[in-house]
């Protein structure tokens, strides 16, 4: 095509609004511009600069700048305070927000009433102070105190609901990288407020330049002392018009100028990425951030709201991993050991406990902080600091446990080089993509150097690749720090790989703990069957006198041989787990008889095709789903589908017999 035909390509809206609606906004935007027109075109253009020398004018635009300035002052001393207190969950706070968001509902005269009923000479507060010859109403504070009283709620609500929205989670990391309350406070919260603090700011100050009837009814009308710019408008309207259209435009410009900073975003510049450093050059074997050993993790407890009630030991050095369905209470372990839940309080004798390398950490009179447990936890979310550099992200933990600046990032470096994301060390924390901020995140977490090193799902979020490479790096990095490692996660391939230990929970409660490949090749849980690809059935066991055992399953009974060893005895009436592979389902249209000791009905539930063979999900009338895989031929030959009844015949010889608790 001519270059000259060429046209840039239109973005489509891929949910337009009706045109109604752009019709309303128009004359909405009419309604608001239209009177500012008009005003213009009465304004004295060429008497403008005359009109604002004379004293009045000028007196009372630098009255409204210092009194708006000195207002702002007190906003952002009271109202950042107050947003981070309304910020956060505790009981009565919707209260306070009412409170606080008050103002906002008040005719301007009525809240000059009540700061004069408060703060006059005969006010509650006022008549004690001019006893000691203290003096507040009708004067310039009294200007201050009327903008502070209609200005702070914008402030406060414009930063509280920022609070509220942003990515959740970054103080609680920040504190589990041990850092305390002030540092969170200056290095997390504070940057990532910054903007809506900057809105808030620019909207409570064009409150102040704006305000007029709290001011009027509560310091007066005096030149030079309490006279705004509002103030001089109404009273120059009555007797020079062309002077309050003056002052009114100026006014006008001044709060257009301020309003505009709410829509300015600073441009960021782009840090230049570092360099990776040179593989040829020596090490720096780094004494820095002292080392914290290993520790062992005892938690005993219950948290009834949850209904969860847990026993476990993890040694030091141990990589546990934690599997389950669902709301198993996986998390909930996670944050017990952390610190961001506490177990219930009971009597003494019922309380519950969590030990850190025989500490105590929550027990009878006793909480520690997240910061003081020596715990650090990654999440299936990262949470890198979006504002900070990657090398800063991961230096945050020496950097919180005091080891100076250069220090920090030298350790920062090295763990980024362990990872594989030495070349990362420049970039800004939130143009990392997933599969780099669960590494990096990762490299954060150990570079605090943990006793104890919780994951929760930390490659859940990631595609196969990412996931591949995480877990090979999170493997060898285990290995080489032998950090305690609780690993909790939904992947067999995470347990089989990095876990020395796997313990499955169901209803809040461990209900199978042993090495990943014992409990996978004879699971005793359903979840366990699942993840080693068997099926498993539970029941009351029946022993026969041919050292057969077997379980109800509906109307007829699933028969396996019974186990030999004293440590897998099985009696009449135990509850017990019968394991069975796909392979051993055979599936018929019509009962067979024959060697198998067991025919059950059921129905096609699914049937999924991988690599030539047909894996075929049957639902038994107990309602139990179990799996059998046949070949192609083989299933084109039944010629049944989804829904359609057949049988599965299993041979007792190809099912085993588990000690199970249902």
């Amino acid at each position: 095509m001519p270059a000259e035909g060429r046209r840039g390509s239109r973005k489509i809206d891929p949910a337009p609004l009706p045109a109604w609606i752009a019709i309303l906004a128009v004359v909405g935007v009419c309604a608001l511009v239209l009177p500012l027109l008009g005003m213009g075109q009465r304004v004295p253009w060429t008497r403008l600069a005359s009109l604002m020398a004379t004293g009045e004018a000028r007196d009372a635009l630098w009255l409204s700048l210092r009194s708006c300035l000195a207002a702002i002052g007190v906003d952002l001393l009271l109202g950042v305070p107050l947003a981070l207190l309304l910020a956060r969950d505790w009981r009565g706070v919707r209260v306070a927000r009412v409170v606080v968001l008050l103002p906002l509902s008040l005719p301007p005269v009525v809240a000059g009433i009540a700061l004069l009923a408060t703060f006059g000479r005969r006010g509650l507060i006022g008549a004690r102070l001019e006893v000691v010859g203290v003096s507040i109403a009708f004067s310039t504070v009294a200007v201050v105190m009327a903008q502070v009283f209609v200005s702070l709620p914008f402030l406060v609500t414009t930063l509280e609901s920022a609070l509220r929205t942003r990515t959740p989670g970054l103080e609680e990391a920040a504190a589990a990288l041990g850092a305390g309350p002030s540092r969170v406070l200056a290095t997390i919260t504070a940057p990532t407020m910054m903007p809506a603090l900057a809105r808030g700011t620019a909207l409570a100050a064009a409150r102040c330049l704006g305000e007029f009837g709290a001011t009027l009814t509560f310091a007066g009308s005096l030149q030079g002392t309490t006279r705004t710019m509002p103030l001089e408008i109404y009273l120059a309207r009555e007797t020079d018009s062309d002077t309050a259209l003056a002052l009114g435009v100026v006014l006008v410009a001044v709060g257009a100028v301020v309003v505009g900073f709410t829509e300015w975003t600073p441009r960021r510049r782009r840090r230049r990425p570092r360099p990776a450093p040179d593989p040829g050059a020596p090490s720096v074997t780094m004494p820095d951030a002292p080392a914290r050993p290993a520790a062992s993790v005892l938690v005993t407890g219950q948290i009834r709201e949850r209904g969860w009630d847990v026993d476990l030991r993890v040694d030091a050095g141990e990589v546990v991993a934690v599997m389950g369905h669902n709301g198993a209470g996986k998390s909930t372990l996670a944050e017990v050991i952390a610190g961001l839940l506490g177990l219930d309080e009971l009597d003494r004798a019922e309380q519950g406990e969590v030990r850190i390398g025989g500490e105590l950490a929550d027990g009878p009179g006793t909480l520690l902080p997240p910061r003081r447990r020596g715990v650090a936890l990654l999440t299936q979310q990262p949470r890198i600091f979006g504002h900070m550099s990657v090398l800063d992200n991961v230096g945050y933990g020496p950097r919180a446990h005091g080891a100076p600046r250069a220090r920090a990032r030298r350790i920062a470096l090295e763990e980024l080089a362990a990872v594989g994301c030495a070349d990362l060390a420049g970039r800004r924390g939130d143009e990392l993509s997933g599969g780099q901020a669960a590494r990096v995140g990762l490299a954060r977490a150990l570079a605090a150097a943990p006793s104890v090193l919780i994951l929760d799902e930390p490659t859940a979020a990631l595609d196969v690749e990412s996931r591949a490479g995480v877990q090979r790096v999170l493997r060898d990095r285990l290995a080489a720090t032998g950090t305690t490692a609780i690993l909790v996660t939904h992947d067999v391939i995470d347990a089989v790989q990095v876990a020395t230990r796997l313990v499955v929970m169901d209803a809040g409660r461990v209900v199978e703990d042993g090495t990943p490949s014992g409990l996978l090749a004879s699971p005793a849980t359903g979840f366990t069957a699942r993840l080693a690809g068997v099926n498993l059935i539970r029941g009351r066991a029946s022993v026969d006198r041919d050292r057969l055992v077997s379980v109800g399953v509906g109307r007829r009974r699933l028969t396996a041989a019974l186990p030999s060893g004293p440590e897998q005895a099985i009696a009449e009436g135990d509850d017990v787990a019968l394991v069975f592979g796909p392979e051993a389902v055979a599936l018929h249209r019509e009962p067979v008889a024959g060697s198998p000791r067991t025919l059950l009905p059921g129905v096609v539930a699914g049937v999924e095709e991988t690599g030539g063979l047909v894996t075929v999900l049957a639902t038994l009338e107990s309602g139990e789903t179990i799996r059998a895989r046949i070949t192609l031929p083989a299933w084109t030959e039944l010629a049944v589908g989804v829904g359609d009844r057949l049988w599965c015949a299993i041979k007792a010889t190809q099912v085993r017999a588990v000690p199970a608790a249902l």
